[in-house]
């Protein structure tokens, strides 16, 4: 059963195989050499001060990168309709499900075997696109750092994906018993789960931390501004999940952390949605990068007067990967519901 199962299986098997080989190519030719480019300039250029020019320079080389990173997005979608989907409606449409579960070959062994060599082969595959596009983004993501923002593409949690894509799909091919509906399902579904984790369960995995600050933002008007970082009680790499800002009533005047302003008469300026300073506020010196310190004066003035505070809900980068390893479980246990959904209703069902 097994030779058989790996003869049906092996065409699929070597397609995915060669994208890894080209994939794994492109990271050994261009790997070595952008490490080698950031080690020797990105790396010492805090000490010649000249840091913005040089990590321009150097993010100009990741377009290669960031392209191939795009296909681990939809990569284990793929696996689930191409691969997933036909393992179960392919049989019913020819009709070949009769002969092999009236032969020798009982529909447990025939589920175990096929279904598992397929799951198993794909995520193996994805953890290994997983591994090399991870290992190809360590010089950019040490600039970035910002590793919540690549989660679906990085690390462990993809191959949870894959899994949960494949059995989505021999699920749907064992209800509807035609390939091409079932590969339409499995796209409507593996989206709108991936959806649903992605804006709703990941931020409330767990409690998220909150803090309260003073005001810290940005206050602009077109190419003129201000800005306070957002930076008390954060480290590099946290995960932000929302900034109000909240007047001395605590009603909340702003959700990103951004002021626009406009001129008035006389030197006076309108922070919108806050209210009117009550200093003069020198806005023919705002134009200038960085900002003149009588501007600046004037905007902590005019800020201190209307007693704002950001009130910030954030995931510490610490998380990271507890968040990895809960999303993939959550993934890889749909996963299992389904294999035994699957497995119940070829039993049960099929005749």
């Amino acid at each position: 059963m097994t030779w058989l199962a790996w003869r049906q299986f092996r065409t699929s098997a070597l397609v995915v195989a060669l994208v890894l080989v080209a994939i794994a190519l492109l990271y050994v030719v261009t790997g070595p050499t952008l490490l080698h480019l950031f080690d020797a300039y990105v790396k010492p250029c805090h000490a010649h001060g000249d840091c913005n020019s040089v990590i321009s320079s150097f993010l100009v080389k990741d377009r290669l990168r960031k392209t191939v990173s795009k296909l681990l997005i939809f990569f284990p979608l793929l696996l689930g309709m191409f691969w997933g989907a036909p393992l179960v409606a392919r049989e019913m449409e020819t009709g070949t499900f009769r002969l092999s579960w009236t032969q020798s070959v009982t529909r447990r062994r025939w589920f175990a075997t096929r279904v598992g060599m397929v799951v198993l082969a794909s995520m193996v595959a994805t953890g290994l696109l997983s591994l090399i596009i991870t290992r190809w983004s360590r010089p950019f993501d040490s600039i970035v750092h910002f590793p919540f923002g690549t989660f679906d593409i990085r690390n462990i949690v993809p191959i949870g994906y894959a899994a949960f894509a494949v059995m989505l799909g021999v699920a749907t091919g064992a209800l509807f018993r035609r390939t091409i509906p079932a590969m339409g399902v499995t796209l409507a579904i593996f989206a709108f789960i991936r959806y649903f984790v992605t804006d709703w369960v990941r931020t409330r995995l767990e409690s998220a931390i909150r803090v309260t600050t003073k005001f810290a933002g940005t206050v602009s008007n077109g190419g003129q501004s201000i800005s306070r970082g957002v930076g008390q009680g954060l480290h590099r790499g946290d995960w932000v999940i929302s900034n109000t800002v909240v007047n001395k009533a605590g009603q909340a005047v702003l959700s990103n952390g951004n002021i626009g302003f406009q001129h008035l008469a006389d030197d006076k300026t309108e922070f919108l949605g806050v209210g009117v300073c009550p200093n003069t506020f020198p806005a023919r010196h705002l134009g200038g990068t960085p900002a003149s310190s009588a501007a600046t004066k004037a905007f902590q003035k005019c800020i201190d007067s209307f007693h704002l505070r950001n009130i910030l809900t954030y995931q510490p980068a610490g998380r990271y990967w507890l968040f990895q390893w809960e999303e993939m479980a959550i993934f890889l246990a749909l996963a299992v519901m389904l294999g035994f959904f699957s497995y119940w209703w070829i039993r049960r069902r099929v005749t």
